[in-house]
């Protein structure tokens, strides 16, 4: 072998070692979020349970107005515990790394099936952690407070349970309106073929999850239904976070 030959050996040898060792940084990057952020959202599970499940309702009960009496009054749980579910607010930043995790599985498809969706997802999941999660507690304050001194005025305090509810509802707008549209997209992503993810993977999609939670959680008798329906929440982030873990474990070296 010439002295050039060896050279260009060398050469190569060093540039495989390198991307070997970067390869090997992905997948334990990958592996870290996906593990930490399944963990993290194991305690959005627990304050979905506070704010919204009911022993006593039915699957298509909590689509009736009985869900908002359950909501409005936070099952009656105690002051501290409704406080304390508010919490969960706080770590959706760290839920919405999860769509770091779907983008490096589906950035092959390219910009507008890739990057657009999970973008709008994360977008989603940060507005949903500051309104929606930490302002689902507002919604039971009037009814805490009235169970603590009474209220003698109904008319004000219907009228002020109705505000309450609009301005959260135009809070939580755009974040509605970005998982809708996100999770959609995303799912079309999937399903073009061009990801690292199989077809089929779409069941496993937040939009696949929704659905099946949602149609199946319909369908059960109480105490059950609420297992899947009030924790809806927690179930679109976490299946599809561990999935895409799980999936991409030894495939995190694709480009």
């Amino acid at each position: 072998m010439d002295i050039n030959s060896k050279s260009f050996s060398d050469a190569s040898n060093t540039v495989n070692g390198f991307a070997d060792e970067a390869r090997l940084l992905r997948c334990r990057r990958l592996r870290l979020i996906g593990i930490s952020v399944s963990v993290l959202l194991l305690w959005n599970g627990v304050c979905d349970f506070i704010y919204a499940y009911s022993p006593k309702l039915s699957g298509l009960e909590y689509f009736s107005p009985a869900a908002w009496d359950t909501i409005r009054t936070a099952g009656h749980r105690p002051h501290w515990m409704v406080m304390m579910a508010q919490t969960a607010g706080w770590l959706y930043p760290f839920y919405s790394l999860s769509y770091y995790h779907w983008w490096v599985g589906m950035r092959r498809a390219g910009f507008w099936l890739a990057h657009v969706p999970c973008a709008l997802l994360a977008y989603a999941l940060l507005m949903i952690g500051g309104i929606q999660h930490a302002g689902w507690a507002f919604l039971s304050v009037l009814s805490q407070a009235k169970a603590v001194v009474g209220c003698t005025d109904e008319a004000f305090y219907a009228m002020a349970n109705r505000f309450l509810l609009e301005h959260f509802v135009m809070g939580d707008l755009t974040a509605v309106l970005a998982f809708s549209v996100g999770a959609i997209w995303h799912a079309v992503g999937i399903l073009s073929g061009r990801t690292v993810y199989p077809r089929w993977f779409v069941v496993l999609s937040p939009f696949g999850v929704l659905t099946i939670t949602m149609v199946l959680g319909a369908c059960l008798p109480a105490p059950f239904a609420g297992l899947l329906i009030a924790l809806f929440g927690t179930w679109f982030m976490l299946v599809p976070c561990l999935a895409s873990t799980v999936w991409l474990w030894h495939r995190s070296c694709v480009n």
